[in-house]
C-alpha cells in the first residue's frame, strides 16, 4: 500500500504543477497582463480621439474645417507642417503624411493613433 500511496502523491504533485503552469501561461499570455496593456493603449487612443473631436467641433464652429479638410498634414524630423505653418513636436521618430479629412477618418473610425496624433500636433494647442 505504501507504493500505491506514494504513486498517488506523486501524480497529485505533477497535476498541481501542470495547473500552476497553465495559470501562469494564461496570466501572462492572454490573461490579465496583456489585457492591461491593451487597456492602456485603448485609453491613449480614446484621449487623442476626444481631443480630435474637440478640435473638429471648434473648427466647424468657425466654418474653417471645410476649408482645411483637403489640406495635407506632413510630419517628420520633429516637425509637422499644415496649411503653411510648421510646428515643432517632441516626437523625433513620428512620421506622417495625409489630408486632414483622411487623418480624421482614420483616427475616429479605424482607431489609428498616428492619425490622431498628427491632428493634435498641427491643430491642438
Amino acid at each position: 500500500m505504501k507504493k500505491a500511496q506514494g504513486s498517488l502523491e506523486y501524480s497529485a504533485m505533477i497535476a498541481l504543477i501542470l495547473v500552476i503552469i497553465l495559470v501562469a501561461v494564461f496570466y501572462f499570455g492572454e490573461g490579465v497582463v496583456p489585457k492591461a496593456i491593451r487597456s492602456t493603449q485603448q485609453n491613449e487612443i480614446l484621449q487623442y480621439q476626444n481631443s480630435v473631436e474637440v478640435i473638429k467641433s471648434n473648427y466647424e464652429a468657425t466654418e474653417a474645417w471645410n476649408s482645411f479638410k483637403n489640406k495635407t498634414i506632413s510630419c517628420s524630423n520633429s516637425q509637422c507642417t499644415f496649411n503653411g505653418e510648421t510646428k515643432n513636436i517632441d516626437d523625433p521618430a513620428f512620421s506622417y503624411s495625409d489630408t486632414l479629412e483622411n487623418a480624421y477618418n482614420k483616427c475616429i473610425y479605424e482607431n489609428d493613433l498616428d492619425s490622431c496624433k498628427a491632428i493634435v500636433y498641427v491643430l491642438g494647442d
